[in-house]
């Protein structure tokens, strides 16, 4: 991406959560608590992900694997 760690974070959150919210939407049930349910458990899997890819050269590394 060539931008700054924290650039990476905040677009890659924005980007998961704005893919998983409207999939979610479609998947789950249409009750409010299953919906704020299966946002709560994209959040908390999408956090620790973005960081491993910003933080911890997880771009790097998917970029190198892909130029191979």
């Amino acid at each position: 991406m060539g931008s700054s760690p924290m650039i990476q974070f905040a677009v890659t959150v924005v980007a998961a959560v704005g893919i998983g919210v409207p999939l979610a939407a479609l998947l789950a049930p249409p009750d409010p608590y299953t919906q704020l349910l299966t946002l709560a458990l994209l959040l908390v899997v999408t956090l620790p992900v973005a960081y491993h890819l910003s933080y911890r050269g997880g771009y790097e590394s998917l970029r190198a694997r892909v130029e191979q």
